[in-house]
């Protein structure tokens, strides 16, 4: 975003995207985009705790998404397989937040929806 000025914003928002991203990248341009003070939020992927539950929703999403994409596009499965791919090669919850810590973000915090299928991070910029 290189024609946004230097902390020129109050919020960042995005929104399953960091999966198919540079995430390091992103989020130092979202720390230099940002006024001291302004949040960042980001809806992104994660992980059930409960392992069981986690490996269960896997195994779904290696099974049955498939069959509902094709069923959906007429024979296209690719997309459902990408996202697959993101959910598992993305990180949990509490790393996201190690990272975003680790860049220079404070308050950070994260709330886990759907048992965990995604999480809501929310942090600021310090003043």
């Amino acid at each position: 975003m290189p024609e946004i000025p230097n902390a020129s914003v109050d919020l960042y928002s995005i929104s399953l995207g960091l999966k198919i991203c540079e995430r390091e990248k992103v989020l130092r341009e979202a720390m230099r985009v940002l006024r001291p003070n302004g949040r960042i939020v980001i809806l992104e992927a994660s992980n059930i705790p409960l392992r069981l539950l986690h490996d269960l929703y896997l195994l779904y999403m290696r099974l049955v998404m498939p069959v509902i994409g094709w069923i959906a596009t007429g024979g296209d499965t690719s997309a459902y397989k990408y996202l697959l791919k993101g959910i598992e090669k993305f990180p949990t919850a509490e790393v996201l937040a190690n990272e975003m810590i680790s860049l220079g973000f404070t308050d950070v915090s994260f709330q886990r929806l759907s048992l965990g299928i995604v999480a809501i991070h929310v942090a600021r910029k310090q003043a």
